[in-house]
């Protein structure tokens, strides 16, 4: 169960959470599944092409569920937010702000996964 908002704890500093955990879940994506393809096409006895598809796959759906989850806690505040409508604008801004960026990085991870499961990895990274 999911606890509701409150406005005590909303605040501009607060709502920071929302943008940095959205851009950390992406860059882990990018940064992680490049750096485990790099390694895969310089070592290919490491370990075979199925098990480099499943790693960037679970690391895929990990980020887009996180994105996901970020972006459903981002609404409920915005939606807080807006019922109280006295003087939060710059909160609210942040909200809307964190939706956007949660909707977006959500659909760039998903994109940046999928090469690599549908691809040999090598040839998915150019090499």
């Amino acid at each position: 169960m999911i606890k509701p908002a409150s406005l005590k704890k909303i605040g501009a500093g607060y709502l920071w959470r929302f943008w940095f955990i959205a851009i950390l879940a992406w860059a882990l994506q990018l940064f992680a599944s490049y750096a485990l393809v790099e390694w895969h096409c310089t070592r290919p006895r490491a370990f075979d092409e199925l098990t480099l598809q499943l790693l960037v796959g679970i690391l895929t759906i990990v980020c887009v569920v996180t994105e996901l989850g970020n972006l459903f806690y981002a609404l409920g505040y915005y939606r807080l937010l807006k019922k109280h409508n006295n003087s939060h604008s710059r909160e609210i801004f942040m909200a809307a702000g964190a939706i956007l960026m949660s909707g977006f990085l959500a659909v760039a991870i998903f994109v940046q996964g999928w090469p690599s499961l549908i691809l040999p990895a090598c040839q998915s990274a150019g090499g």
